[in-house]
């Protein structure tokens, strides 16, 4: 019975250590091709794929709407130095069962006088989604010439609150990104139970504009929240979000009071683009294809 245990115990061992080595090993044969593709001044990168096959998480995509999102490729070492032939490669995408998915285009090339390549990738739900579903799009891009390197990554969406949904557009050196929150939901929910209406019954807009004012005082559109450090980042307090605030929050810095979170609702089937300055433009805040978490904190209540 024991030698039966230390024999399964080995076998568990060899099994963890044969995985281990074969991922390491992936990403080791990468590193070495790339020295050499290096050596001939061959470089093809992209802002989002990667040699080492990297994985991008949306954990708050609504569920509803078609999210679309661009792909840059680019024949740079840096800022200087680029390869020395025009580069040509081809694409391709496996989608989750559940998702419609599509790229803009299936090949490409990069000139050397133009230095960088685009494509679009979308992807929406084939069928209604409950919260915590998750789609994906898992995209490759293979240059065939002069050398082949393959580049590719997976996108993740998964369902956090059904048709609530936001995003960070960001680049850098841009002084300031723009935040995004989409509201795809259409109906006001019950807040005081009125009339035949209980708790957190669902109303349509044409319902909801018939109701008196009192009545309409009982239902609710989604309160946003947005939480944020404005040591990093300062809401644009111009903006009509902010004119149009529920409430905030301040914080002290150096004796002086700064906004550090902002409430608001959103109407249905509408969109709100909250501005902020970011205090070091060196950084690239988009969220959630470029970096797996927010810069700001996102909350919805209704």
């Amino acid at each position: 019975m024991k030698r039966k245990i230390k024999y399964i115990i080995v076998c568990l061992f060899l099994l963890l250590l044969f995985s281990v080595t074969l991922t390491y090993g992936r990403y080791i044969y990468n590193a070495i091709k790339d020295v050499y593709l290096v050596s001939k001044k061959f470089y093809f990168n992209s802002d989002k794929l990667t040699s080492n096959h990297k994985t991008y998480k949306m954990d708050n995509w609504s569920g509803v709407d078609t999210y679309q999102f661009s792909i840059n490729l680019n024949n740079s070492k840096n800022n200087l130095e680029f390869a020395n032939s025009d580069i040509t490669y081809v694409l391709s995408y496996t989608c989750s069962d559940n998702a419609n998915c599509s790229i803009s285009k299936t090949e490409g090339t990069i000139y050397t006088n133009e230095t960088t390549d685009n494509f679009t990738a979308t992807i929406s739900a084939k069928n209604a989604l409950k919260n915590n579903d998750e789609v994906w799009i898992d995209i490759m891009a293979e240059s065939t010439y002069p050398y082949k390197k393959t580049l590719s990554a997976m996108f993740i969406l998964k369902v956090g609150v059904p048709g609530i949904s936001y995003e960070i557009s960001d680049e850098k050196s841009s002084p300031y990104f723009n935040l995004s929150v989409t509201n795809s939901t259409d109906y006001y929910l019950v807040k005081t139970a009125f009339l035949n209406y209980e708790v957190d019954d669902r109303i349509d807009s044409n319902t909801y504009n018939s109701l008196s004012d009192e009545n309409k005082a009982k239902c609710a559109l989604p309160l946003i929240t947005l939480s944020f450090d404005p040591e990093v980042v300062i809401i644009d307090m111009t903006s009509s979000v902010f004119q149009n605030k529920e409430s905030y929050t301040t914080t002290q810095i150096n004796g002086h009071d700064y906004v550090n979170s902002i409430s608001f609702r959103i109407n249905l089937e509408s969109s709100e683009i909250v501005k902020f300055y970011k205090a070091d433009t060196s950084k690239n805040y988009t969220y959630p294809i470029v970096n797996s978490s927010s810069i700001v904190s996102f909350n919805y209540t209704q």
